[in-house]
């Protein structure tokens, strides 16, 4: 949920999550916690504080701090008595003014990546992030987003959470080609790795291999031909590209195989 309630005295999103029947759903309210998106979070100091640092007690009266709230609730259906109840959680991020941006990129980052945490609690201990496995267990507990209209705000997470995820692809088909490029020999079966390179730079995984492709551009491209006004204003098209830089300012060379603190 990446809107307020309200805003500038136009309600934005009805609390949806309040203990009550809608219908034949029940839903119980589980539990609500506060995971600060800080300042610390946008220095370069190893002693930061992490994304995942939950504030206990009280909210903090200090409104200029970023935060999410994370929601954890049941929805079960009334005339299915014996039908497992879904488990559901919801991360708020209100920090984002609709047609506008956050204070800074990194609180984007921030929210995906907790997002990200979330996903993986729910999936196998074992399983890989391309796996079939992972790719059933994210079909069986989907990624719901919204804001207000669900074009602005909604169209620029996925965004960057889509070209994030296929920049994680890319490094780790640039890592491989380039281990088994280094292993192999200079005939037969040890042009393994050029083989494999040529292979994907036909058909549809031609990105892969390559550097010049604006990914956020044909990423928005695609999500509009599916929702009218997806990335609503220039601003939110320019947080997108800055949100990935700041990523990239984030990794390691694929050398080194770490990632930044």
């Amino acid at each position: 949920m990446l809107t307020a309630e309200e805003e500038g005295g136009q309600v934005k999103s009805h609390k949806y999550w309040e203990p009550r029947n809608y219908g034949p759903l029940k839903l119980i309210s589980l539990s609500e916690r506060r995971v600060s998106l800080d300042s610390s979070f946008l220095k370069t100091s190893p002693k930061r504080r992490s994304v995942g640092t939950a504030l206990n007690g009280p909210a903090s009266p200090d409104l200029n701090v970023p935060f999410i709230l994370v929601r954890k609730f049941t929805l079960e259906h009334i005339e299915h008595p014996f039908s497992p109840m879904r488990e559901i959680t919801q991360l708020q991020y209100s920090s984002w003014p609709d047609f506008g941006a956050p204070a800074h990129p990194a609180h984007i980052l921030g929210l995906i990546e907790h997002t990200d945490a979330v996903v993986r609690s729910s999936q196998p201990a074992t399983s890989s992030p391309f796996s079939a496995e992972s790719a059933a267990a994210a079909q069986r507990r989907p990624i719901l987003v919204h804001c207000s209209a669900g074009c602005g705000r909604t169209g620029t997470f996925c965004a960057v959470d889509s070209v994030l995820g296929l920049l994680r692809r890319q490094r780790l088909q640039k890592k491989r080609n380039k281990e088994e490029n280094s292993s192999g020999g200079s005939d037969g079966e040890g042009q393994v790795g050029m083989r494999k390179l040529e292979l994907n730079d036909e058909g549809d995984n031609a990105w892969l291999n390559r550097d010049d492709e604006d990914l956020i551009c044909k990423v928005v491209s695609d999500f509009r031909d599916q929702r009218l006004s997806m990335v609503q204003s220039l601003r939110q098209f320019a947080l997108c590209y800055e949100t990935v830089l700041e990523w990239f300012s984030r990794q390691s060379p694929l050398d080194s195989g770490k990632r930044k603190a």
